[in-house]
């Protein structure tokens, strides 16, 4: 039996002290420790007994072996007396490890009890934790002195505690060594572990009690590391025999495990960390010759599009942008490809053959990449993104490379999930700084309904209200705006019925076709409809005309000849470009609007953040053809700070000031607009406090209750209110109107006038007048102040 196991160990052992670098162990605890073979004997003898047959004459011939060697037996100080027993020791070796797997698998030395040195070790071992001398035995260089000490006196504790008071330690200390490939240049990483079966240890003097001793007996943990060193010092024990260090590769877990680290590390997995990501999933792999690629698909209202920042991370994407129609085309294309198959797959050789087959891999072949993996990640909602490993060497990507993905999948899926709550995070941020009526000083509100639903103390409807509030409405209006429009369409749509005269003028010239002397016919009647005025109605004929009967023909004949495609090809491009002269006065318009509203809405903007600082309330502001806002004030939207009606005079006088100061904005935005737009300013004083809720299916607050209701008729139809017994309009360009219906609130607003009067903000004078009665609503009257 022996002959027949000593050959297949014959090779690949060394017998030679290798020892740890003194500087990395200095600060270490001295133990007093020997190497013996008398308790690996005791350990054979044990298993004798209970073996049988060759089994049993196998360790027999073991036995007499070391026997027939005493020295061995007893505590050595002497290396040279191991080395002379060389092929004891690999018999020894052949005795713990079977000889029926890979050798090359063990990796494995043995050492003097719970030492950072080994006097017996396989090729591979020495190979990964030698220097390149072979002379020491490296340590682990990310583990601080602090860590090591803990690993090593944890280690010997443990074998204290459990043969002297039969406590096993909770913690099994384990050294991770990052070891740098030699042949792929990849880190790797192995898991050193020790194994003490074959130590023994002995008492040298009186054992402490262990409650005087720094070990949790609820959690089995050494709580106080230097604590157990003076109660239990390690000079009070001897130890003997040996000690087997076994290393495992654990790259893949520890790939993982680095994932896992860097989803924890960073809340939000934005695209920042997916190069540490792709990192750990190369080394993952294990070829050097490789290129990761992590692409996120982001979704906006279920539809994929195209981010630019999330397709920079991937292989067949890096290249596309936002807004290239090229890019976007590619992009959908590969979407669709994807999404008819989301196993994954391995493309071992990319050649012309595939690209014929699979065209959108072209990109990829002109870079140079020959072998390929494309792994689509997806959860029930479906696809979340995209994993790619790409490499110039054919036939290196195949199914078993593929294999070794599998146990990061996990981790990249929640990785890309994160990404995806991220971007739409953002998303709903921005939209609730631009377009939604939720602000920071109601958000707790919403906050507590939102808790009381999720442990089920508020009903369905989950109502958002805020009771006794005072309200503030401001609208800036740009007068006569329909009119504006109105005569913008009409230049346009001259330009268009003109355009259409030209078309079908060519075509007959072109065709003989009675329709086309039919439609010209019409489209002149409706141009002498329109040339002096247009009404609403107008348009409405107009469109119908356009797009229900000349274009239905013009879209026929384009079918036809070249020369027929040409007329019509121009009166299509002429009609698409918005750019283009047809659309030139609507556009003019447009952007005179935008120009204008821009301007209230940052001023608002600026404005309100500063007096939201005095007394926090809810300001929502949104866009007509002009602005409207809508201000709340009352102790419901701030319960922690105190209110008083100070901070609603404060407000009201901000309120004034702030729109005086756009009147006089808007008022020099007039030379540089393209159409000249004048705004109307206008204050609705209301001077009882309301209730408002909060509209879920429009996303804003609404006034509450029936009695309330009339401010908000108030609000919708002061838009055009004259001055009684006139048929002038109460507002008026470089003026602000202040509606009230209580002459408390005339009085107090006098006197706010009075101080921007004094202020040089308005003009001096003030009108008191008197409004026209509206449906539902009487006695309302108005001061109208001019702002200079």
């Amino acid at each position: 039996m022996l002959q027949e196991i000593y050959p297949a160990i014959g090779t690949g052992m060394t017998v030679k002290m290798l020892e740890a670098e003194p500087d990395r162990i200095s600060s270490l605890p001295q133990i007093d420790a020997h190497i013996s073979f008398q308790p690996f004997v005791n350990f054979i003898q044990n298993k004798q007994v209970k073996a049988s047959g060759i089994r049993a004459e196998y360790y027999q011939r073991l036995i007499e072996r070391f026997n027939a060697v005493p020295a061995l037996l007893n505590p050595i100080d002497d290396p040279d007396l191991i080395s002379s027993n060389a092929d004891l020791m690999e018999l020894l070796a052949a005795g713990i490890f079977p000889v029926i797997g890979e050798e090359e698998q063990y990796i494995f030395g043995f050492s003097a009890p719970f030492q950072f040195s080994s006097f017996c070790y396989s090729e591979n071992f020495s190979n990964l934790f030698a220097d390149e001398r072979k002379q020491l035995l490296q340590m682990p260089m990310n583990v601080p002195a602090a860590a090591l000490k803990s690993a090593f006196c944890t280690s010997i504790y443990e074998h204290i505690l459990e043969k002297f008071y039969q406590i096993e330690l909770a913690d099994k200390p384990a050294l991770i060594y990052p070891l740098t490939d030699k042949e792929t240049g990849l880190k790797r990483f192995y898991r050193l572990r020790y194994d003490r079966r074959f130590i023994e240890v002995h008492l040298k003097g009186e054992l402490p009690p262990i409650r005087n001793c720094a070990v949790c007996l609820n959690t089995f943990r050494i709580l106080d590391l230097e604590k157990q060193l003076e109660t239990m010092p390690l000079d009070l024990f001897r130890l003997e025999g040996f000690g087997v260090w076994m290393a495992d590769d654990v790259t893949v877990r520890q790939s993982v495990e680095t994932i896992r680290r860097i989803l924890l590390r960073h809340g939000d997995c934005d695209t920042g960390i997916m190069h540490d990501l792709k990192q750990a999933v190369h080394a993952l792999v294990g070829f050097q010759d490789l290129e990761v690629g992590i692409m996120p698909f982001m979704k906006i209202n279920a539809q994929f599009i195209l981010d630019e920042t999330c397709a920079g991370h991937s292989l067949i994407g890096r290249h596309w942008k936002n807004l290239d129609p090229e890019s976007i085309n590619a992009f959908h294309s590969f979407i669709g490809f994807i999404s008819e198959d989301h196993e994954p797959t391995s493309v071992s050789v990319i050649d012309e053959g595939i690209i014929e087959a699979i065209p959108i891999f072209k990109r990829l072949y002109n870079e140079g990449i020959r072998s390929y993996i494309l792994y689509p990640i997806q959860n029930n909602d479906g696809l979340l993104g995209l994993l790619e490993i790409g490499s110039t060497i054919p036939h290196l990507l195949t199914h078993e490379a593929l294999m070794r993905l599998e146990p990061a999948m996990p981790l990249l899926s929640l990785a890309l999930l994160k990404n995806r709550e991220s971007f739409n995070t953002r998303i709903e941020k921005l939209i609730k700084d631009k377009f939604t009526a939720l602000q920071p000083s109601v958000e707790w509100k919403f906050a507590n309904v939102a808790w009381k639903f999720m442990n089920q103390e508020a009903g369905d409807d989950c109502n958002v209200v805020f009771e006794d509030v005072y309200p503030l409405y401001g609208a800036i209006d740009i007068r006569d705006s329909s009119v504006q429009r109105n005569q913008a369409i009409q230049k346009d749509l001259k330009r268009q019925l003109s355009l259409v005269d030209q078309t079908l003028e060519l075509l007959q010239s072109r065709l003989s076709m009675t329709l086309l002397e039919g439609l010209q016919f019409k489209n002149q009647q409706i141009r002498s409809s329109i040339e002096e005025s247009m009404l609403a109605e107008d348009e409405v004929v107009i469109n119908d005309f356009l797009n229900n009967e000349l274009e239905p023909v013009l879209r026929h004949l384009n079918m036809g000849d070249a020369q027929i495609r040409e007329v019509t090809n121009r009166y299509f491009d002429a009609v698409g470009n918005y750019n283009g002269y047809l659309y030139h006065h609507r556009r003019e318009y447009e952007q005179s609007i935008t120009v204008i509203n821009d301007t209230v809405m940052d001023l608002l903007t600026i404005g309100e953040a500063e007096i939201q600082q005095t007394y926090p309330h809810y300001f929502e502001k949104y866009r007509t053809d002009g602005v409207e806002y809508n201000i709340y004030i009352g102790q419901s939207i701030a319960p922690v700070a105190p209110f008083d009606m100070l901070y609603l005079k404060n407000i009201r006088l901000w309120q004034l000031r702030s729109m005086a100061e756009i009147t006089r904005a808007t008022a020099k935005l007039l030379p540089s607009l393209k159409v000249p737009l004048e705004t109307t300013q206008l204050i609705l004083v209301h001077n009882q406090s309301i209730a408002i809720s909060f509209r879920r299916d429009e996303r804003r607050f609404d006034v509450e209750g029936s009695y309330n209701i009339r401010y908000e008729v108030m609000k919708k139809r002061l838009d055009k209110v004259r001055i009684r017994e006139t048929a002038e309009r109460l507002t008026q360009p470089g003026k602000i109107a202040i509606v009230y219906s209580n002459p408390k609130d005339a009085q107090e607003y006098i006197e706010y006038i009075s101080f921007l009067q004094n202020k040089g903000v308005i003009r001096s004078g003030i009108e008191n007048l008197e409004l026209e009665e509206l449906q539902g609503v009487r006695g309302l009257k108005a001061l109208r102040v001019e702002v200079g």
